[in-house]
């Protein structure tokens, strides 16, 4: 009788745990857009959201492969299967935290934003009449947020008030587009 209990519960567990990774699924659809969900774990910068899609598939697919061993286990009476469930879970956690670990390992030191971000950050600072050119810019992506630094050519003749005035509105606008740039530092070069 207590077996099929288990396989009760396990079965309420792999609803409730199907919800959170349609959850996560659809808060990482918002910032991927096009991207295939392979390409978009192989390249973003957010480890929040790549740590949850990890613990999500691994309870999933450990959820599965509890309910089968131990269904399996009932079914012939041998509690050996259910050993040997507990074993598959367990390399299923080994390999989803080695991913997870690499996957993140670089996010948590800091690197450059993704490319789209730093595409749109070059776009953004060529919209403004004001600036001749970039000269150069840096991006650091800190768990969920940015740091922009960037250095830019004025248009010559400006007025040093009128420079301020136009790399502030920059800044403005540049947060504005990104949100998740949360510092940025933009200095005026000849």
């Amino acid at each position: 009788n207590k077996p099929w209990v288990a396989l009760v519960v396990l079965g309420i567990a792999m609803l409730l745990e199907s919800g959170s990774l349609y959850g996560a699924l659809r808060e990482i659809k918002k910032i991927r857009g096009a991207k295939r969900l392979g390409q978009w774990l192989r390249t973003t910068r957010n480890a929040e959201l790549v740590v949850v899609f990890g613990e999500d598939v691994a309870a999933l697919v450990g959820l599965g492969i509890a309910f089968a061993f131990v269904a399996l286990a009932t079914i012939m009476n041998d509690p050996r299967l259910d050993a040997i469930g507990s074993i598959a879970i367990g390399i299923v956690l080994i390999i989803v935290s080695i991913f997870v670990a690499i996957r993140i390992r670089g996010l948590l030191v800091g690197r450059s934003a993704e490319d789209e971000l730093q595409a749109g950050i070059r776009d953004e600072i060529a919209r403004h009449a004001a600036i001749e050119s970039l000269l150069n810019a840096i991006t650091l992506q800190l768990g969920p947020q940015v740091m922009l630094a960037a250095k830019i050519k004025m248009r010559t003749g400006m007025p040093i008030d009128q420079a301020v005035a136009e790399i502030n509105a920059l800044e403005q606008a540049i947060k504005a587009r990104f949100p998740e740039i949360a510092w940025s530092f933009i200095e005026p070069d000849t």
